[in-house]
C-alpha cells in the first residue's frame, strides 16, 4: 500500500484546504523526507489527516462523532481528510468529512461522512460507516491497529517495552502487536472450566431430589391395582347389559314415533296432489300444442321478416332524392376548383424574374448586417451609442501614462524589487518565529516559577496529612486494642448465661463435668451482667468507626496530593524539556538575523513592526507599477475599440443605402415569406381540387349504392312472401289434423318452455314422494313389529338410564383408584429412569469436567496470564527475530536475545566488547532508540503479514541520536528506498533537518494557526 496523495481542510492548528501531492519528484527521487516544525506545531496533524481519512478516528482521538470532535480547527464550522492510495488492486479515495449545523463555529456537529470511491474514474463504492470500515480493511488487509503499527510508527511505544518489567511486558507486547487474543482464550478456559463444573454439581443435586419407592410398597400397589382390575370388568359386564336394554327401549320408541310421522305426511300429501289437479290438466293440453310448435314458430318469425323488409325499403326510397341533390352541388364546387388552381399557378410564374432580383439583394444586405453585429459585439453599449470618441486625447492620455511608468521603473526593474521584497519577507517571518519563541520561553518561565510555588505548598500540606494520618492511626489501634478486651468480657458473660441449666445440676462435692473443680461458687448466685462494659463497648465501637471514616479521608486526600504533587513535578519537568527545546530553535533564527543575542522584547518588536512597514513600502511600489502597466494596457484598448467604432459607422451607412434601394424594388419585407405565400396559395388550391374530385366521386358512389339496395329490397320482399305462403299451406294442414279449431286456440295452449318443464318437474316430484312414503312406511311397520316381539323389559327409558347411570358411577370410581395405582406406579418407573439417565449424565459431565480440568491445568487462569505469557513469549521470538535483521542494516555490533530464564526478558549481546550480554536497562538514550526503531521496523513487517507496505511514518525519537548513529538510522531508512519504500520521519531536531533535503515544513503563525511548505503542497483555499 502506498499513499499518494493527502488532501485535507481544517485540522487542528491546520486551518483551510490544503494538498500535498507525495507522487512529486522530489519525494521519489529519495525515497525519505522529513516533516519539521516547532513542538506543537502541528507535524501530526498530517499522520492524523490519513487516519481520519481512511478509519475515521486518529491515534490521539479513539472516536470522531456527533458527540465529540477535537481534530476540527477552533472557530471552522467544517472539516474533512482525503487520501489517494494504491494497492495491487488499483487505486483508490478514501473521503472522511463533518461539519457543524449550517457549517457556523458555534452549531452542533452533525453525524460524520465517509466514502470510498475508485481514483480514476470516481465511481462511489460504499458510503455507510460500517461498509467502509469493511472495504478499506478488504482493499488494504489492514485495521486501524495493524495500520498504526505497520505504517505510522511511534518510537515511545518501543522505548517503554525495553524499559518494562518482564511481567509487564506481555500486556505492553500484547498492545503493540495487537495479540490480546491469548488472554481472551486462558480467561475463557477458566470460565468454561467454573461452568462445567456448576454443571456438575446441579446434577447432583437434581438427582438426589428424585423420591423412589422401595420394593415392598411397590409390590403392595401392584397387588391392589390387579384386585382392583377384577371389580372393574365385572362392573363393565353389568354396564354393557344395562346398555342393551336401554338401545333396545330407545329405538323400540323411535320406530313408533316415526310410524307417526309417516301417517301423517301421507295425509298432507294427498292434500296437495288435490290441490295441483288444476295445473295437471294444464300440463298435458300444453305437452299435446307442443307438438305443433315445429311448423308454428317458423311461421311466425317468417312473418316478422317479411314486415321488417317492407319497412326498411320506405326508408331507402325516402333517402335517395337527398343524395341526387348533393351529387349535382358536388359536380359545380369541382369545377370552381379547377378555375382557382387554374389562376394561382399562373401568378407564381409571372412574379419569378422580382423573387430572384429581391434575393440577390437581400443577400448583400445580409453580409453587411452580419459583418456590423460582429464589430458591435466586441464594443462596449456606452462606446456605440454615445458620439464618436477624441482620437486626440486619448493619444494625450497614453504619452502621460508612459511617461509616469518610465519614472517608476528607472528607481529599479520589477525583478529587484521582488527580491528586495522576498529578503524583507525571509527576515520578517525569521523575526515573526523569533517572537513567538521568545513569547513562549516567557510563558513557559512564568508557569515553572507559578508551579514552583504551587508544589512547595502542596508538600507542605501532603507532610501535614501524613502526620494526621499517622495520628488517627494510633488511635484507632488503641481502640482497636479496648474493642477487643470488652469483646472477650462479653463472649464469657454470654457463655455462662448459656451454663444456666447445668449451674442448677451442679452437686456440692461432685466435680464439674466441664472444668473439674468440685466447688461451684455460680451454683445458687448470678453471674455479673457487665451493663457497663457493654455500653462502654458500644460508645468504643462508634467512636472506632467515626475514626475509621475520618482516617480513609485523610488517606485519600493524602493520596490526592501524592498525585497532584507527582502531577506539577511531571509538568515542570515537561516545562524544562520545552524551554530546552526552544533554545536551539531561538539560536537557529538568531543566526539567520545575523544577531548574536536575542535583544529586548520592546527592541524586537520595533524590528518586527519595522520589517513589515519597509515590507509595505515595496508592496506599494509594485502595486504602483502594475497599477501603471494595467492603465497602459486599457488605452491600448481604447484606441483599437475606436478604431472599430469608425468601421461600425461605415458599416451603417452602407447597410441603409442597400436598405432603400431594396424597399425600391418591392414593398414586400421578406422575399421567401412572399414567395412561400405565392406557393402555398398554388399549394392550397391543387388540394381544394383534389378535395373536390374526392367529393363528387363519393357522393356519385353513394347515390348508386342507395339506388342498388332499393332493387335488392324489393327482391327479398317477393323472396319472403313466396315463402311465407308456402309455410302457412303446410301450417292450416297440420292445424286441421290436431284437437286444436283454430291458430287462436293453439296459442292459448302453448306455454313458454320453462314454464312447461317447471310444472313437469312438480309433477314429477308428487309422484316420487308418493312412492317414497309407501316405502318408509312398510319398513316402519315392520321394524316396530320385531321390537315389541323381543319384549327385553317393561320399564321405560327413563327407568333404565336412571339405573345405567348408577352402574357407570360405580365403574367411575373403580376406574378411578384403578387410574390413581397406575400413575404412582409409571411414576415410580419414570423416576427409575430418569435416576439412571442422571447417572449416565451425571458420568458424561465427569469427563466432560475432567477434559477442562486438563486445559485449564495447561492454559487457563482468571486473569489470563498464564496462557498469554506462554503465546507472547513465541511472539516475542518471532519479534526478535524480525528486529535482528533490521538491526543488521544499522549496525553489527548489536544483536538482541531472550533471556534464558526470563522468556520475556530482552537481552542484548554487544559484538564490540567480546560478545558480552548487557541488559537493556542499561543502554543510553541513542542506544535505546536503534533497538527502538529496528524493534518498529521488525513489527512493521509482522503486522503488515502479506500485505506491502510501500509508505513509513516514523514520529519522534531522534533526538536522542549523536552524529554517527543519527547518520546510521538516516542511511537505514533511506536504503528501505530500495524495496520501493517511501519514508516519513516526524521531528524537530534540527541536524535531521540538514541531513534530508526534501522536507514538508510545518511553520507556526499567528493566532495558534500554522502552515505547511514543501515540495507538492498547496494551500487550495
Amino acid at each position: 500500500m502506498r499513499i499518494l496523495q493527502i488532501r485535507f481542510k481544517n485540522l487542528n492548528s491546520l486551518a483551510g484546504e490544503w494538498q500535498i501531492d507525495l507522487t512529486d519528484p522530489a519525494y521519489t527521487a529519495d525515497g525519505i523526507f522529513a516533516i519539521t516544525g516547532p513542538t506543537g506545531a502541528g507535524k501530526s496533524t498530517l499522520l492524523d489527516a490519513i487516519c481520519l481519512a481512511l478509519y475515521g478516528r486518529t491515534p490521539r482521538q479513539s472516536r470522531v462523532n456527533a458527540s465529540q470532535n477535537e481534530v476540527m480547527s477552533r472557530q471552522t464550522g467544517e472539516c474533512f481528510a482525503e487520501v489517494v492510495f494504491e494497492t495491487p488492486q488499483g487505486r483508490w479515495c478514501c473521503h472522511w468529512s463533518q461539519h457543524r449545523s449550517r457549517k457556523r463555529a458555534d452549531g452542533a456537529l452533525q453525524p460524520p461522512k465517509h466514502e470510498v470511491s475508485e481514483a480514476d474514474s470516481g465511481k462511489v463504492l460504499v458510503t455507510k460507516l460500517k461498509d467502509v470500515a469493511e472495504t478499506i480493511e478488504r482493499l488494504t488487509g489492514m485495521d486501524f491497529d495493524r495500520f498504526t503499527r505497520s505504517m505510522l510508527l511511534a518510537q515511545g511505544g518501543f522505548a517503554a517495552f525495553l524499559q518494562a518489567d518482564p511481567d509487564a511486558r506481555a500486556p505492553i507486547l500484547e498492545q503493540i502487536t495487537g495479540t490480546s487474543i491469548y488472554s481472551d482464550i486462558s480467561i475463557a478456559v477458566h470460565q468454561r472450566r467454573s461452568e462445567e463444573k456448576q454443571k456438575l454439581e446441579q446434577l447432583r443435586a437434581a438427582q438426589s431430589g428424585l423420591q423412589l419407592l422401595d420394593d415392598e410398597e411397590e409390590a403392595i400397589l401392584s397387588r391392589e391395582l390387579a384386585a382392583i382390575d377384577e371389580q372393574a370388568h365385572e362392573q363393565q359386564r353389568q354396564v354393557d347389559h344395562q346398555q342393551g336394554l336401554v338401545h333396545w327401549r330407545q329405538q323400540l320408541d323411535r320406530e313408533t314415533e316415526q310410524l307417526q310421522r309417516l301417517q301423517q305426511d301421507q295425509l298432507q300429501l294427498d292434500s296437495t296432489r288435490q290441490a295441483f289437479e288444476p295445473q295437471q290438466q294444464k300440463l298435458e293440453q300444453a305437452q299435446k300444442a307442443e307438438a305443433l310448435r315445429p311448423e308454428y314458430t317458423p311461421l311466425c318469425q317468417r312473418r316478422r321478416d317479411l314486415q321488417a323488409a317492407r319497412e326498411a325499403q320506405l326508408q331507402l326510397q325516402s333517402g335517395l332524392p337527398a343524395l341526387e341533390q348533393a351529387h349535382q352541388q358536388a359536380g359545380e364546387q369541382l369545377q370552381q376548383a379547377q378555375l382557382n388552381h387554374q389562376r394561382s399557378g399562373d401568378e407564381l410564374e409571372r412574379q419569378q424574374p422580382l423573387l430572384r432580383q429581391l434575393r440577390e439583394q437581400d443577400y448583400g444586405i445580409s453580409l453587411k448586417r452580419s459583418a456590423l453585429q460582429q464589430l458591435r459585439a466586441q464594443l462596449p453599449v456606452e462606446l456605440l451609442q454615445g458620439p464618436a470618441p477624441d482620437p486626440v486625447a486619448l493619444q494625450v492620455a497614453m504619452a502621460s501614462t508612459e511617461k509616469a511608468l518610465s519614472e517608476a521603473l528607472s528607481e529599479g526593474g520589477r525583478d529587484a524589487l521582488k527580491r528586495q521584497q522576498e529578503q524583507v519577507r525571509t527576515q520578517g517571518e525569521s523575526l515573526g518565529e523569533l517572537r513567538g519563541l521568545v513569547r513562549q520561553t516567557d510563558e513557559l518561565k512564568q508557569e515553572r516559577q507559578a508551579l514552583a510555588v504551587a508544589l512547595a505548598e502542596l508538600q507542605k500540606q501532603q507532610a501535614s496529612a501524613v502526620e494526621q494520618v499517622e495520628q488517627r492511626r494510633k488511635q484507632v489501634e488503641s481502640l482497636q486494642r479496648e474493642q477487643q478486651d470488652l469483646q472477650k468480657l462479653q463472649r464469657m458473660a454470654e457463655r455462662i448465661a448459656d451454663l444456666e441449666q447445668q449451674r442448677h445440676e451442679l452437686e456440692p462435692g461432685k466435680p464439674c463435668p466441664l472444668c473439674g473443680s468440685e466447688e461451684h461458687p455460680w451454683r445458687s448466685e448470678q453471674p455479673p451482667e457487665l451493663s457497663e462494659e457493654r455500653i462502654r463497648l458500644q460508645a468504643v465501637e462508634q467512636q472506632l468507626a467515626e475514626l475509621q471514616a475520618q482516617l480513609q479521608q485523610l488517606e485519600i486526600r493524602q493520596a490526592e496530593l501524592t498525585t497532584q504533587t507527582r502531577s506539577q513535578q511531571q509538568r515542570e519537568q515537561s516545562i524544562q524539556q520545552k524551554l530546552a527545546t526552544l533554545e536551539p530553535s531561538i539560536g537557529q533564527n538568531l543566526q539567520q538575523l545575523g544577531w548574536s543575542e536575542c535583544p529586548e522584547w520592546e527592541s524586537l518588536e520595533q524590528a518586527y513592526r519595522d520589517t513589515g512597514e519597509q515590507w509595505k513600502q515595496l508592496q506599494q511600489r509594485l502595486g504602483r507599477i502594475d497599477q501603471l502597466e494595467a492603465e497602459q494596457k486599457l488605452q491600448q484598448q481604447e484606441q483599437q475599440r475606436q478604431q472599430q467604432r469608425l468601421e461600425v459607422d461605415q458599416l451603417e451607412a452602407e447597410l441603409s443605402r442597400l436598405q432603400q434601394q431594396r424597399s425600391e424594388l418591392s414593398p414586400e419585407p421578406d422575399t421567401d415569406a412572399w414567395e412561400t405565400g405565392l406557393k402555398t396559395a398554388v399549394e392550397l388550391a391543387r388540394e381544394a381540387l383534389e378535395q373536390s374530385r374526392a367529393v363528387a366521386a363519393r357522393s356519385e358512389q353513394a347515390m348508386n349504392h342507395r339506388r342498388q339496395q332499393i332493387s335488392d329490397s324489393e327482391a327479398a320482399i317477393q323472396r319472403l312472401q313466396d315463402e311465407t305462403g308456402q309455410m302457412e299451406a303446410g301450417f292450416k294442414q297440420a292445424l286441421a289434423q290436431s284437437q286444436f279449431a283454430d291458430e287462436e286456440q293453439l296459442q292459448a295452449a302453448l306455454m313458454p318452455l320453462d314454464s312447461l318443464q317447471q310444472l313437469k318437474q312438480q309433477a314429477e316430484a308428487l309422484s316420487a314422494r308418493a312412492a317414497e312414503l309407501n316405502t318408509l312406511k312398510e319398513r316402519c311397520e315392520q321394524a316396530v313389529e320385531v321390537l315389541q316381539q323381543q319384549a327385553l323389559s317393561d320399564e321405560t327409558a327413563e327407568q333404565l338410564g336412571e339405573t345405567l347411570q348408577q352402574l357407570k358411577t360405580r365403574q367411575a370410581q373403580l376406574l378411578e383408584q384403578r387410574g390413581s395405582l397406575q400413575q404412582q406406579l409409571s411414576r415410580n418407573a419414570s423416576l427409575k429412569q430418569q435416576f439412571g439417565e442422571q447417572q449416565q449424565a451425571i458420568e458424561a459431565q465427569q469427563r466432560e469436567l475432567s477434559r477442562w480440568d486438563q486445559l485449564h491445568e495447561l492454559i487457563g487462569s482468571a486473569d489470563g496470564k498464564k496462557f498469554r505469557n506462554f503465546a507472547q513469549g513465541l511472539t516475542f521470538e518471532l519479534m526478535v527475530g524480525h528486529a535482528n535483521r533490521q538491526l543488521q542494516k544499522m549496525s553489527d555490533r548489536y544483536l538482541l536475545v531472550r533471556d534464558a530464564e526470563q522468556p520475556l526478558e530482552l537481552n542484548v549481546i554487544d559484538n564490540y566488547q567480546a560478545g558480552e550480554v548487557r541488559s537493556t536497562k542499561n543502554l543510553s538514550g541513542g542506544e535505546s532508540f536503534l533497538i527502538s526503531l529496528a524493534l518498529a521496523l521488525g513489527l512493521s513487517g509482522m503486522a503488515s503479514r502479506n500485505v506491502r507496505v510501500d509508505s513509513l511514518f516514523l514520529d519522534e525519537g531522534f533526538g536522542t541520536l549523536d552524529e554517527e548513529a543519527l547518520e546510521t538510522a538516516l542511511d537505514t531508512l533511506s536504503g528501505l528506498q530500495q524495496e520501493g519504500k517511501l519514508i516519513g520521519v516526524i521531528s524537530h531536531v534540527q541536524a535531521l533537518k540538514d541531513r534530508i533535503s526534501t522536507r514538508i515544513e510545518v511553520q507556526p503563525v499567528n493566532g495558534g494557526r500554522s502552515r505547511i511548505a514543501g515540495p507538492g503542497c498547496q494551500l487550495l483555499s
